[in-house]
Formats: structure tokens, C-alpha cells, sequence
């Protein structure tokens, strides 16, 4: 077998960069049949709240509880929450810090409920932790470029085909018992829910000493 010749046609001459690519990580509670039944025997107990401060970007939401009550009932699940961003840290970022739980609601989507496209200000990352969720009857989380920026291209044309560089929404495969985490200023949202008993689980992290 002879060395390939510098001279073929087909060498690489030019090249494509992606340049500061955002994490997202799915990291699946291994521990979940067992979260699930404490979060749904503590919502039996719970109060249904349809105000909570988030209807302008939602509709058809219902939160459980007051912000933090359950992860404070059930600080196991909180732990396991603490143990997904430390491995989404791992994978991404390395920071050198550790992480806590700022804020958090758990959430019951009803039929046709939707969370227009928003960001989270004054914490590093979001993450949502799907409780109930089935992937043929619910909506995923949509991520969008943001296109807002007074530098985004103004000039915009059909396109032969997507790329990850001209796509401005993108998502993937979840199930139940996944944990979403991203950077908090990633616009993200999702369509109507065809069908109700979406529940997940929301939290904002910060880092700590």
C-alpha cells in the first residue's frame, strides 16, 4: 500500500469552524420510579396555584405548591437536581465552584398549554426535570437562536437544507425522567401541549462558596 499523494484532487482545502457551542445536557435520574412517587404523593397535598407570577409568558399553567416547597419536603431530589449540574459542569465548563438551588417550581401543563420563547436573568444555569412526561402526547423544550441581537442578519433567504449554523429553533429526544440543563440566557420555550398532565420540575442555579 503506497502513502497518498499530496496532490489528490480531493484534498482538504478549506474548513468550517463552529465557535463557542452552548452545552445542553440530559442527564436521566437513575433513581426515578421512586422521585416520582414522593413528588406525586406530595402534590395530593398541595394546593393548585393558576397565579404565580409567570402568566404573561404562559397559559394554561398550573404551579403546585408555593417556589421551593417541594424540593424543601424532598431535599433527596434536590441532591440528585445538584448531582446532574455538577456532571453538566464536568462535561462543559469546569467551573470552579460549587452550585445551589436559588429558585424552583414544580408545574402541571394542561392541554394546549404553552410557555412562550424566554431566558432566566441572575443565575448560571436552568434546568427542568421531567416528572411526568410522555414523548408522544407532550411537548419537548424548544431552544431559538436569538435573533433579537441589532447584529443578527437582516438579509435572510430561503435555504436548500438545515445546518447547525442556520438553524434558529432545535431540539432532541427526552423522556421522562430526564434532567435539562442550559445556560440560563438560552431562549427556550415550548408549543401547545396536546394533551394535560405535563409535570416537571423547574430550578434556577447559582453558584456558591
Amino acid at each position: 500500500m503506497s502513502d497518498l499523494s499530496p496532490s489528490l484532487t480531493d484534498k482538504i482545502q478549506h474548513e468550517t469552524y463552529g465557535l463557542f457551542p452552548l452545552p445542553v445536557t440530559k442527564y436521566t435520574n437513575p433513581d426515578h420510579d421512586k422521585h416520582k412517587e414522593d413528588i406525586l404523593k406530595w402534590m395530593s397535598q398541595q394546593d393548585l396555584k393558576e397565579k404565580h407570577g409567570r402568566e404573561a409568558i404562559c397559559h394554561n399553567i398550573t404551579q403546585v405548591g408555593d417556589n421551593n416547597e417541594c424540593l424543601t419536603a424532598l431535599p433527596w431530589i434536590a441532591e440528585t437536581l445538584i448531582n446532574a449540574v455538577n456532571q453538566h459542569n464536568t462535561n462543559a465548563h469546569l467551573f470552579n465552584t460549587n452550585f445551589a438551588i436559588q429558585d424552583s417550581y414544580l408545574e402541571i401543563a394542561d392541554v394546549q398549554a404553552i410557555y412562550a420563547p424566554h431566558e432566566h436573568s441572575n443565575c448560571l444555569f436552568s434546568l427542568t426535570y421531567f416528572v411526568n412526561f410522555n414523548p408522544d402526547q407532550h411537548c419537548p423544550i424548544k431552544w431559538r437562536r436569538n435573533v433579537a441581537s441589532n447584529f443578527y442578519p437582516v438579509m435572510q433567504f430561503d435555504s436548500t437544507g438545515f445546518t447547525p449554523y442556520n438553524m434558529t429553533e432545535a431540539t432532541f429526544n427526552i423522556k421522562e425522567g430526564d434532567i435539562i440543563i442550559h445556560p440560563s440566557n438560552i431562549t427556550h420555550g415550548f408549543d401547545a401541549n396536546p394533551t394535560g398532565n405535563r409535570i416537571t420540575l423547574t430550578a434556577q442555579i447559582v453558584p456558591v462558596a
